[in-house]
C-alpha cells in the first residue's frame, strides 16, 4: 500500500476495513505495527513525517524506499513461484502494476501450465480408480476437479489481464 502513497499504519487499517480486506486476511494492530517496524529496520520503508491532528496522538507517516519497491517485486514473483492456491496470490495480483509485466505474465503462465499438468494427472488417476470407489468419493472428486478447472480459468484470465497491460474488459488498472 505504501507504493501507492505515504501512510501511517492506522491509515492502512482504515483502508483495509473500508475495502473489506480485513475479512480476507488477519490484520490486527500488533501485526500491522510489527510489520512497519520490521520493514523500517530492513530499509524497505522510511519515515516521511510525524503528523498530529487535533486531540489525536502523533502519527508517523511512512513511504516505500527503492529497496522496498525491489523487495515488493521479488515477493510478488516469489508468490508465483511458490503458488499454493488462488488465495496465495491475491495480494500479488492487486499489486501487479509494480512488476515487470512480461516477467509476471511468464511466471503466471508457468503456474497455469503446472495446474494443467496437475489436472491431467488427477484425471488419469481418477479414471483408473473411479469404478472401485464409493459414491461419496465421487462427490468429493467431482468438487475437486471442478474447483481446479475454475482456478485454471481464473488464472488464464489473470494471464490475459497482465498480457493486455492490466486491461480488463476495456478498463485500465491505472
Amino acid at each position: 500500500m505504501l507504493s501507492e502513497g505515504h501512510h501511517h499504519p492506522y491509515d492502512l487499517k482504515k483502508i483495509f476495513k473500508k475495502n473489506k480486506m480485513d475479512e480476507v486476511s488477519e490484520i490486527n494492530d500488533g501485526k500491522l505495527y510489527y510489520n512497519f517496524e520490521s520493514l523500517l529496520k530492513k530499509g524497505c520503508i522510511e519515515k516521511i513525517e510525524v503528523v498530529r491532528e487535533e486531540n489525536r496522538p502523533e502519527r508517523t507517516v511512512y513511504g516505500i524506499t527503492d529497496k522496498g519497491k525491489d523487495v515488493l517485486k521479488e515477493k510478488i514473483y516469489e508468490s508465483f513461484t511458490n503458488f499454493k492456491g488462488i488465495r496465495s496470490i491475491y495480494s500479488s495480483v492487486i499489486f501487479l502494476k509494480h512488476t515487470d509485466l512480461d516477467k509476471s505474465a511468464y511466471m503466471l503462465e508457468e503456474v497455469v501450465n503446472k495446474l494443467k499438468e496437475k489436472i491431467t494427472h488427477y484425471d488419469e488417476v481418477w479414471n483408473n480408480i473411479k469404478d472401485k470407489t464409493p459414491p461419496s468419493v465421487h462427490l468429493i472428486t467431482d468438487y475437486t476437479h471442478n474447483q481446479m478447472r475454475i482456478d485454471l480459468a481464473w488464472l488464464e484470465r489473470v494471464v490475459k489481464f497482465v498480457q493486455n497491460g492490466l486491461q480488463l474488459d476495456g478498463r485500465s488498472e491505472f
